[in-house]
């Protein structure tokens, strides 16, 4: 973006998650302010989950106070009273709150929840309300590919094909072939570390869904028949990272116009040169993650390009073993430890060999490092749930790490009225991210037989979608207070807002914020409420930005949850 100072928060963010370890607002001038009646789930409940919204009151609110759920014609189906207990969400959100539980509504419809002359937002009850919610989170991605001409008659985003220098880019003095993949963000600069992430929390749903996975229907160029819309999907990205990969088996970091934004302009008029920027070992480690997944995954697809994926990974492996502490300098995404994502490609080389000594590293680094926060700086899950799939010493710690994670999300998750957490240091760039990834982590869990996981993503997964200090749904078009102008170029240049595409969310820290979110830090909002919905030239870089790893996790938690079990 022309203006943001992405390096500062980005950076930053390293540290707090290094901070959450230890665990073991107003929304912006155009949105007005927070509806003071009760907030929940905007999407809705399927019909068995727990159903809960909560209500600001005063500090001293006292008595039985009852509360309906009624149809949006106004016909009563279920009634209840606020739980007694007056929570102090002063720290996070500046109030004090009361909860409700209607979890015993079943029926399918409709609804809304009231209290007296207040009433919430409208929400469904359903079996398949997520589905959606599924579909867009995917298609999105379809939306961001790079390097291609658009002309979708869905959203009417239509643009010619960007960047095409990079068809030849000079890589160490010889012309490579760099087009693919996904502008990462709100700008142009595409990722490998990011595009790695994502398509492993792709492949994790078709490997967790299948039979759901496999139905999706996206409306998505058939570039490789036979595979399903999803699995497109997944190798847009895959064959990206190939390209991405050195001879010496290495791997570029980055693609990108290095800090320079052609804000509001469409990608086929964006001026800047574009450049590569050299290997890291953080790059190699998720490459041989995701590349070895991939070759399981289309093993009984296509076992041709399996066989691509598992090469390029050993490849990689090798680069890696011998260079194992190789960091970058990149301004946006600064990340001094490859730990974690040598862990990754650890795990899956474990899987892969069924060697005692990978087998043996991969557990003492999952000892080490644990699962949590999953994030960016940290996708070691996302190999550590691959080994926790395997019999022996090494599936037995890699499953304790994922259900002993749970269980620290399920106290923290817990102790907030609204499920996401009463740290104030967790509101920082990127905390809807973290929302979805802990989500992620919960339903991995519960997928190993962890008790209470699910009900803990859930929580999580409420937050994001309207259960929250500002009544407000973080993904765009899903449901009636969501997102409406997502700092991102299809938004800027257009006015067109990608459906299923998640916000940045609620960010407190003033270092890196962009003007109209410091505006809000400054006047003592409380965190939980420092978000501001604009993509406008000043928009909100800093808290309405979303990214394709946060995508993904939106993509994998939903269809976790949401879509049924298959064989």
């Amino acid at each position: 973006m022309s203006n943001s100072p992405s390096a500062l928060t980005r950076r930053d963010l390293t540290a707090v998650t290094a901070g959450l370890l230890a665990l073991g607002a107003a929304r912006g001038s155009g949105a007005g302010a927070p509806l003071p009646g009760p907030r929940l789930n905007q999407l809705g409940f399927l019909p068995k989950a727990a159903k809960r919204f909560v209500l600001p009151v005063p500090p001293g609110d006292k008595g039985a106070r009852p509360f309906t759920v009624e149809t949006l014609a106004g016909q009563r189906v279920f009634s209840g009273r606020l739980d007694p207990e007056v929570h102090d969400a002063t720290a996070t959100a500046g109030e004090h709150v009361r909860t409700g539980d209607f979890s015993a509504l079943s029926r399918a419809g409709r609804y809304r929840v009231r209290i007296d002359r207040l009433a919430s937002a409208p929400f469904e009850v359903g079996p398949a309300i997520y589905a959606p919610l599924v579909r867009d989170a995917a298609r999105a991605f379809f939306l961001i590919r790079a390097n291609v001409a658009l002309d979708d008659p869905v959203t009417g985003i239509q643009h010619a094909a960007g960047h095409l220098s990079e068809a030849a880019l000079l890589v160490d003095g010889a012309s490579r072939d760099l087009t693919g993949g996904w502008y990462n963000a709100g700008d142009y600069g595409k990722w490998s570390h990011m595009a790695a992430i994502s398509v492993s929390q792709m492949l994790w749903l078709h490997t967790l869904r299948p039979d759901a996975a496999q139905a999706l229907t996206l409306g998505v160029p058939q570039n490789w028949p036979g595979l399903d819309d999803l699995l497109q999907q997944a190798r847009w990205g895959l064959e990206w990272l190939l390209k991405m990969q050195n001879p010496d088996g290495s791997v570029l970091h980055k693609v990108d116009s290095s800090g320079q934004y052609a804000w509001g302009q469409p990608p086929e008029r964006d001026p800047h040169p574009r450049a590569a920027q050299g290997a890291s070992s953080l790059d190699a480690g998720v490459f041989v993650g995701v590349m070895l997944q991939a070759a399981r995954v289309f093993a009984p697809l296509d076992p041709e390009f399996a066989a691509r994926c598992k090469a390029a990974a050993l490849r990689a492996w090798d680069w890696l073993e011998a260079h194992p502490k190789v960091v970058h300098d990149d301004y946006a995404y600064t990340d001094p430890n490859p730990r974690q994502e040598i862990l990754w490609a650890t795990c899956e080389m474990a899987v892969l060999t069924g060697a005692p000594q990978l087998a043996a590293r991969a557990t003492a680094g999952v000892k080490d490092l644990g699962v949590f926060p999953f994030f960016w700086p940290g996708p070691q899950l996302l190999g550590v749930m691959s080994l926790a799939r395997t019999t022996g010493e090494a599936g037995v710690a890699a499953r304790a790490a994922i259900l002993e994670a749970a269980k620290v999300v399920a106290g923290s998750a817990a102790e907030d009225p609204y499920g996401f957490t009463v740290r104030p240091e967790a509101y920082i760039w990127g905390s809807v991210e973290l929302a979805l990834n802990t989500a992620v982590l919960c339903l991995f869990a519960s997928e190993l037989g962890g008790e209470g996981a699910r009900e803990t993503a859930q929580r999580l997964l409420d937050y994001v979608l309207g259960c929250n200090a500002l009544d407000h749904g973080f993904v765009t078009g899903h449901g009636a207070r969501a997102t409406r102008r997502p700092y991102h170029w299809t938004c800027r240049v257009w006015g067109i807002v990608m459906p299923g595409w998640a916000s940045g969310g609620p960010n407190g820290g003033l270092t890196g914020a962009d003007p109209r979110l410091k505006a809000v830090i400054e006047a003592g909002t409380p965190p939980a409420k420092c978000f501001v919905d604009a993509c406008e030239a000043d928009g909100s870089w800093a808290s309405n930005e979303g990214q394709t790893s946060e995508n993904a996790a939106l993509l994998l938690a939903a269809g976790l949850f949401g879509l049924a079990r298959g064989s």
